[in-house]
């Protein structure tokens, strides 16, 4: 979270990817029944029907129709405690995060949860939910999925985290980076290197569901390609000729050898992952 994106949200009223809450949760010492409402928020925002991170205002209350007010709290969950009580009563582990964030000498919580495959439910009863019932958001209220959702859920887990697809897609566009990359030059012409498909898998929450070394590596490898691109930009954008220009198009034959080893490392790993 950046201080950029909080102030946005602020101005969005509550839906399925967004609620405000006033007050902390109780959960150190609550009750089944105190704890539950937590878990059932949690439960209803990973099985919405989304496009975007789901995000939990904690210590911001809502204005309709205008910005929302932070006011702050005076405690934080524990992220490692929220995790473990969650997963310990879902039938498979919940992508989620709580982050104490401090905006404009305010400390509020956040509460994150990228997009995952669902749907997700309790193996037993806890407090006043119900094992095996899928929660939802729907709108600005928490509602039990029907039946036919809880099937399209499955069936969109298949068509939507097609993680294979998209792992083709990025390996074709940084083998493309890795062999043109050894050809240009760019003392010759300006060039930007695709980052395409990276950016759509990111737009589409898939990158959530590769192991943690695997998407690390992909993400250093696109930042250098990233970076090159702006530094040849940049360099171009001075005009051909002058001192920066000069200086900008060797930083980037420099920068383009860290891309291309990043690129192979993450190109192994997508390969292994392939195989596997």
């Amino acid at each position: 979270m950046d201080d950029v994106l909080f102030e946005s949200l602020l101005y969005e009223g509550e839906s399925p990817t967004l609620d405000f809450k006033r007050d902390q949760y109780p959960f150190s010492g609550a009750s089944d029944d105190e704890k539950g409402e937590l878990l059932k928020d949690i439960l209803a925002f990973a099985n919405a029907w989304r496009r975007t991170d789901a995000y939990i205002l904690i210590g911001v209350e809502e204005i309709q129709g205008g910005r929302s007010s932070v006011c702050g709290v005076t405690s934080h969950l524990n992220d490692a405690s929220l995790q473990q009580f969650v997963n310990s009563k879902t039938q498979r582990p919940v992508l989620l995060s709580y982050e104490a964030f401090s905006f404009q000498g305010v400390q509020v919580g956040i509460i994150r949860l990228p997009l995952q495959p669902r749907p997700f439910f309790l193996r037993t009863n806890f407090g006043r939910l119900q094992a095996n019932t899928v929660y939802i958001r729907r709108g600005s209220s928490t509602a039990i999925a029907l039946p036919d959702e809880v099937a399209e859920m499955g069936i969109a887990r298949h068509e939507d985290i097609n993680t294979n697809l998209e792992l083709r897609a990025i390996l074709d566009e940084l083998e493309y980076f890795s062999e043109t990359s050894t050809q240009v030059n760019v003392t010759e012409r300006s060039v930007s290197f695709p980052i395409d498909h990276y950016q759509r898998l990111l737009d589409r929450g898939i990158l959530v569901h590769l192991p943690d070394e695997l998407r690390g590596k992909i993400r250093v490898a696109y930042n250098e390609i990233r970076n090159v691109n702006h530094i040849i930009g940049a360099a171009w954008a001075s005009g051909r000729g002058c001192n920066t220009w000069a200086e900008g198009v060797n930083e980037a034959q420099r920068r383009m050898m860290d891309a291309r080893t990043k690129s192979t490392e993450a190109m192994n790993g997508i390969r292994a992952a392939l195989r596997s």
